[in-house]
């Protein structure tokens, strides 16, 4: 059977992409309670963290609310229920892992499956090796390498439900009555991450424009997890949302001008700069703005550019002890849809214009490959959060191309332990 067989490529991609990013750093702070709440809703069918009342006191209640005399963690609940089933498994084995291990298990999982969907929806437009070529430098190229699949933080998951979402909508070009499902993942996707709402509105909008006739049935299926979500929110925190979702964190207007400029090109936030072979996306983005009009493209820029603008409302828009581009890696799946154009266009290019394109290619993907290499493997670009001084007291440092994070450790050796990884999700 041959390896390009429409069942044994993507199996083997999940394989390939979830082992190797099994290896390297993991950086479990904010996400430390990801775990013991997965165990508590699978052996006490509740998410408090009573049970663990003794550790709780070890960590000093970090990132922990009290509710009704109950102790909760401070994050959604999301990947913590996307890790039961690891949790199950792992336990009915009698595997003695650790629960940082653990979450890097799942949260490797999930870029895996992410990048096995993102192989099928370019698959529908690309041969297997260019289709290959697009999906790597999504999970080597990216923070879904250096950060992601580190720890269990929501990025993972959202990437995955967004990527499912992306998917069906895909699919439904073909086989409309699919769409109705995808509500599904995009209405589980706000449970993972509340910034999720803005994929949310924008394709649910598409939907009702492109496929009104399944548009009750595609609402009935996001009820179906919103309600139950709405309902456990109003029993623990007597509203229909946590406290986390309150939309008080955003709309901050002192730094939003600086804040969008470091999300882009900041040398320690910026997407640009960490992945720079994304700059092809935005290439890509406009080459079939230019030559068609289909909504979904247009929606997906919409996403990402609206996202881009939250995420720069935020106070703390660097996202605290972190590396590289944090709050925007949940948008990847949307950005590497638009390298679909600017691969396919590569046989049709003259000879010359190939070679410098190719290089071109080449060139941005080792860059971007390097950036993330480091972030996966090396503590010394954590350290750079706090060594010489906070970042989180220091912003300025943000902006310091004499020393760049990702750079630290090969321009600037030394020594430190272990690094206090608080990147306050």
């Amino acid at each position: 059977m041959s390896w390009t067989h429409p069942v044994i490529m993507p199996a083997g991609l999940v394989v390939f992409v979830f082992v190797t990013h099994l290896f390297g750093l993991t950086t479990s702070y904010d996400s430390r309670w990801s775990i013991p709440t997965a165990r508590s809703v699978l052996y006490e069918r509740n998410t408090d963290l009573n049970e663990y009342r003794s550790l709780l006191e070890k960590n000093q209640f970090f990132a922990i609310e009290a509710f009704d005399g109950r102790f909760y963690g401070t994050f959604p609940i999301g990947a913590s229920l996307l890790a039961v089933p690891v949790v199950g498994v792992v336990d009915a084995l009698g595997l003695k892992l650790g629960d940082g291990k653990i979450e890097k298990v799942t949260a490797s999982l999930a870029i895996a499956l992410t990048t096995m969907l993102l192989f099928l929806i370019a698959r529908r437009s690309l041969d297997v090796r260019e289709a290959l070529l697009i999906v790597l430098i999504f999970a080597f190229c990216t923070a879904a390498w250096s950060t992601a699949s580190r720890a269990l933080w929501q990025h993972g998951p959202s990437m995955l439900m967004l990527t499912l979402a992306l998917w069906l909508i895909v699919v439904a070009q073909e086989r409309p009555w699919v769409v109705q499902f995808a509500s599904l993942p995009l209405a589980f996707s706000y449970v993972v991450r509340p910034t999720n709402v803005v994929s949310i509105v924008f394709l649910s909008a598409l939907v009702l424009l492109r496929h009104r006739q399944f548009f009750l049935r595609y609402t009935l299926w996001g009820l179906a997890v919103l309600v139950p979500f709405a309902a456990y929110s109003a029993a623990v925190y007597h509203w229909p949302v946590p406290p986390y979702y309150s939309v008080r964190r955003v709309g901050h207007v002192s730094t939003f001008f600086e804040a969008l400029a470091g999300n882009l090109v900041s040398p320690a936030r910026g997407l640009f700069v960490h992945s720079p072979v994304l700059l092809l996306c935005v290439y890509g983005a406009w080459r079939r703005l230019r030559e068609r009009t289909e909504w979904l493209d247009w929606t997906l820029v919409v996403i990402v550019a609206s996202h881009w603008v939250v995420i720069s409302s935020f106070p703390h828009w660097w996202g605290g002890h972190s590396f590289g581009y944090r709050f925007f890696s949940d948008m990847l799946p949307f950005m590497v849809y638009f390298l679909v154009p600017v691969i396919a266009r590569i046989p049709a290019l003259p000879l010359n214009r190939r070679r410098v394109f190719l290089w071109v290619l080449g060139g941005l993907t080792g860059v971007s490959l390097f950036i993330n290499y480091r972030g996966a493997n090396d503590f010394d670009v954590y350290l750079w959060n706090r060594q010489p001084v906070d970042v989180d007291l220091h912003p300025e440092r943000l902006w310091d191309w004499n020393d760049p994070q990702f750079l630290r450790g090969l321009v600037r050796p030394q020594h430190g332990r272990r690094p206090r990884l608080d990147q306050r999700s």
